[in-house]
This record gives C-alpha cells, structure tokens and sequence, in this order.
C-alpha cells in the first residue's frame, strides 16, 4: 500500500490487529501492546497522515490501556457488540456521507463485508508496513 495523504478516517479492528500482527507470544500484554498502538497511530496521525482520524475498536469491556482518546485517535471497547459489526455500521455511515474511510483488519470475513458496501480495507500488517518508519 501507498500511504496516502488524502485525511482518511481509519476503522480499525483493534484486537484484531494486535493479536495477529504485534503479538509473537502468549506472555504478552495486550493492554500494553493496545497502549502503545495508540501511541503510534497518534504520532502518525500528527505528523504522515496529518488530518486522518483513527478509530480504534476493541471487543469487550472496558480495560485499563492509558488514554484512550488523542487528537487523532479515539479508542471504544464494543461491550456486547462485536467489534466487526460496529466497524460495519460505521463503515456504512461513512459511505453513505461520502467521507472517505478505510477498514484496517486481518479479519478476511469483515474486509469482504466491508468491501461489499463500497469502502477499502487493507490488512494489518500492510497497513503498519506503509506507514512504520
């Protein structure tokens, strides 16, 4: 993926994209690891895609993870949804008001839903190897 630089608002799969991509073993902290993805995406948000807003969808109930809203991002725990769905919802309120919008998961199932409904996705890891320095 080209990073664009185009301000895009990004629905991510939280979990989703910690479990699959930043975790390499079950000693992990996944509250640590979604800290410091916050982190990261505020930074990008400030400085390569200046503009973009990220959305940060975490499945269950509130966790401690630090701040969970920045300029850029604004991190939500789905409580009894799941978060594929309210990625999909969002994902439909986005297109239907013509801003542009871009799923990222390694969730096949949800890329093709969202895909259906006419808005991009790109998968974890490719979404963190365009833009990691």
């Amino acid at each position: 993926m080209r990073g664009s630089s185009k301000p895009t608002i990004y629905l991510i799969d939280g979990l989703n994209f910690i479990r699959t991509f930043l975790t390499g073993n079950a000693y992990v902290n996944e509250e640590n690891l979604t800290s410091e993805l916050i982190s990261w995406l505020d930074e990008l948000g400030s400085d390569r895609l200046y503009g973009s807003e990220f959305r940060l969808f975490l499945d269950g109930s509130f966790r401690n993870v630090g701040p969970i809203s920045t300029p850029c991002v604004h991190a939500s725990f789905t409580e009894e949804y799941t978060a594929d769905d309210i990625i999909l919802e969002q994902a439909e309120f986005y297109k239907q008001y013509s801003q542009r919008a871009v799923v990222v998961t390694s969730d096949r199932e949800l890329a093709e839903r969202v895909r259906a409904v006419g808005i991009k996705s790109i998968s974890c890891s490719k979404f963190f190897n365009a833009f990691y320095n």
